[in-house]
């Protein structure tokens, strides 16, 4: 299943409808809109994760079983597009602190084909108290195992287990397994294991990565001196004569989305999880090898550089006195070895400070984090960015035999692990127009000639360079 979002005279865009799958693309100009309509479906997403769980539709069969299938798919459809037509400008003004217009702001399920089974079962697990003595006592508890099944097949395959610590009743039980379904339809993962831990899975990283990590502590630590500096001078006036309320000093003071407050707030809080860097140590180490040239090192609040080459004993860089190629690519190391695994990326820009031959190391390693079961939505507005994904792309589908394949992979430098597998890719080029408006296009992957995608506006940037180079030399 596939989300599709949709928006209408949204700002500068005149209409949009963007499908999040395992691999979404923005292609186009500069100031098209691409970086408005990221941060807008990151706020939706978000918005709409802790919406209110549907329970109409939900079929029960005996006291053992749950499903979740296409009516009830059906009804959380029409009530999460009733509640966006109803709260959208409340929405947009929550992402950009700003009122913005927007005329429809919908979502469509692409492929109601799925049906999610739950099987409850009742259980009974040891709970240590923790002391030095380890006293163990018998928790009653619930587990529900989760199964996906296609309407048209028979069979069906485990998804994941939640664990209750508690039994909860019917109503009760119906309402959290349909708000974890529903999480699992939004952000095409999985859902958690323990009921009750919320994990922020979704992580934006905007286009000022750089500045903004380089300046993170001290913008927190401002923010701090300024609330302080609000509370002891605070006159407790609480509105004027004709009951309207004052200005809330927190109301967007600093100047920023929500999309970027919370980047720096997954600066502030990253901490180094060994669990998590030995999960992806494959990603790290290919950041590592082809990207960075060295290693990335946090020692205590501190980010430090050692590239590949200098002896061990030598001081390592201060990451602000690094390239900016390394400040770059921190973030992306730090999302793959801190406290949260994340699952769903937004990657604005993602060829900002990159050579074009590191701009093509980039493009593998987005390949290999859609292989490694995250879902990415990246931006660019650079040729050699996209042509290279391209090529990827055409790699990937090709009906090449197993042999050609590898042949090719061997001549062009590559392994299997730059290969999408069995993932869904929508690209779509935002295009500016002459009254200031855009318009945003899917592209289709073309077979008829085995093109794949076909990047007009980066076509037509490099037939000017052309002819401006042949009038130059005639």
């Amino acid at each position: 299943m596939e989300l599709l979002f949709g928006v209408s005279n949204f700002g500068k865009i005149e209409h949009a409808e963007i499908t999040l799958s395992d691999f979404t693309l923005f292609v186009g100009d500069n100031n098209s809109g691409k970086t408005f309509v990221m941060q807008l479906l990151y706020g939706v997403l978000k918005e709409l994760r802790n919406a209110k769980p549907v329970l109409k539709g939900i079929e029960e069969h005996g006291e053992k079983e749950l499903t979740y299938g296409v009516e009830w798919l059906k009804n959380v459809e029409t009530q999460m597009n009733d509640y966006l037509s109803k709260n959208k400008k409340k929405i947009i003004r929550g992402i950009f602190h700003k009122d913005i217009a927007i005329e429809q702001l919908y979502f469509h399920m692409v492929n109601m084909d799925e049906i999610y089974v739950c099987e409850v079962n009742e259980c009974e697990y040891d709970e240590f108290s923790g002391d030095e003595e380890g006293v163990v006592k018998k928790v009653q508890g619930m587990d529900a195992d989760i199964y996906i099944a296609d309407v048209n097949v028979k069979s069906r395959e485990k998804k994941s287990s939640i664990l209750f610590g508690y039994r909860p009743d019917r109503e009760s039980l119906k309402q959290i397994l349909a708000g974890q379904m529903w999480k699992m339809i939004l952000l095409l993962g999985n859902t958690e294991n323990v009921v009750g831990r919320q994990k922020e899975d979704t992580l934006f990283l905007p286009a000022s990565r750089t500045g903004l990590q380089l300046l993170s502590k001290y913008f927190f630590a401002e923010r701090d001196r300024k609330a302080v500096y609000e509370i002891d001078n605070f006159d407790f006036d609480f509105g004027d004569e004709d009951g309207e309320d004052i200005k809330d000093v927190t109301d967007n003071e600093l100047g920023l989305t929500m999309p970027i407050y919370d980047f720096l707030q997954f600066l502030l809080r990253y901490n180094r999880r060994a669990g998590l860097v030995q999960r992806n140590k494959n990603l790290l180490r290919f950041i590592e090898r082809h990207l960075i040239d060295g290693q990335v090192k946090h020692v205590g609040d501190e980010i430090y550089y050692h590239p590949d080459g200098m002896p061990e004993e030598k001081e390592d860089i201060p990451v602000y006195l690094a390239s900016s190629l390394v400040n770059e690519i921190t973030p992306i190391i730090k999302a793959l070895s801190g406290g949260k695994n994340y699952r769903y990326i937004f990657y604005d820009e993602v060829e900002t400070c990159l050579h074009p031959l590191k701009q093509g190391e980039m493009a593998r390693l987005i390949v290999r984090l859609v292989n490694s079961g995250r879902r990415m939505v990246v931006s660019t507005h650079s040729d050699t960015m996209a042509g290279k994904l391209n090529n990827l792309l055409l790699l990937s589908f090709s009906e090449d035999s197993e042999e050609e394949r590898k042949e090719k992979l061997k001549k062009l430098g590559l392994s299997k692990e730059d290969l999408l597998s069995d993932a869904k890719v929508h690209v779509y080029q935002f295009v500016n127009r002459p009254d200031g408006s855009s318009y945003v296009e899917e592209l289709k992957f073309q077979t008829m000639p085995y093109v794949g995608y076909d990047f007009k506006l980066f076509m037509r940037s490099l037939d000017e360079l052309y002819h401006e180079t042949d009038i130059i030399l005639k």
